[in-house]
């Protein structure tokens, strides 16, 4: 369910679940706007209603649904991937089968394997997207995950996913660049890395490449 507007999201979402997506979308937004601040701001960017809308421009709900599946190792949910865009603001219920690779580059112990985020209720799960990974120069990741099925219960999440406006342009922060003294990624439009990533299979995080500075 894409959001433009109120008026457009009670016309036309479905009428069994518009009014709690519409209440559920909203909170969320007031949720992102404090962590994007958070997050530019350890970063040098100062956030503010005047330009909030280049990171999170476009908001769509979407409301999954995984029956259960008698030879779950045989099926793939959903495959690897990360999400494109800035932030996933992601609702689980109690079912668990999210699960999301841990950075080789990282110093835990379990780098390169899969961890399975189990369920706590009440709380809701945080994904960095591609676009946030672009703007930082690298220093945040996004998460790349996977979901599996089981064969016991079927499986809801509600994610909101939060992004710029497709005419967006996308390129490093200038004032991390000049920190690091490289740029890792080129400049681009924002529906051109939609184009690429919904135009190619998932394969972990290999959308990234797209944005790849040579």
């Amino acid at each position: 369910m894409a959001y433009t507007n109120d008026d457009e999201a009670l016309q036309q979402w479905p009428i069994e679940c518009r009014d709690d997506a519409l209440q559920y979308l909203k909170m969320s937004h007031e949720m992102v706007k404090k962590l994007l601040e958070a997050l530019m701001g350890n970063l040098g960017v100062e956030l503010d209603d005047s330009n909030i809308d280049v990171f999170i421009g476009k908001k769509m709900v979407n409301m999954n649904f995984y029956p259960t599946c008698p030879n779950p190792e045989l099926t793939v949910g959903v495959g690897r991937h990360s999400d494109m865009g800035t932030l996933t603001i992601l609702l689980q219920d109690g079912i668990g089968g999210l699960y999301v690779k841990v950075p080789e580059e990282s110093d835990m112990e379990n780098k390169g394997e899969w961890v399975e985020i189990p369920p706590i209720p009440g709380a809701i799960v945080i994904n960095v997207g591609d676009m946030l990974q672009i703007w930082s120069n690298g220093r945040y990741k996004s998460a790349e995950h996977r979901v599996r099925t089981t064969s016991t219960k079927s499986r809801v999440s509600i994610p909101i996913f939060v992004s710029p406006q497709a005419t967006q342009k996308i390129a490093p922060f200038p004032q991390v660049v000049e920190k690091d003294g490289v740029a890792r990624y080129s400049e681009f439009v924002f529906a051109d890395y939609m184009n690429s990533f919904f135009g190619n299979a998932h394969d972990g995080k290999k959308s990234l490449e797209f944005a790849k500075a040579n």
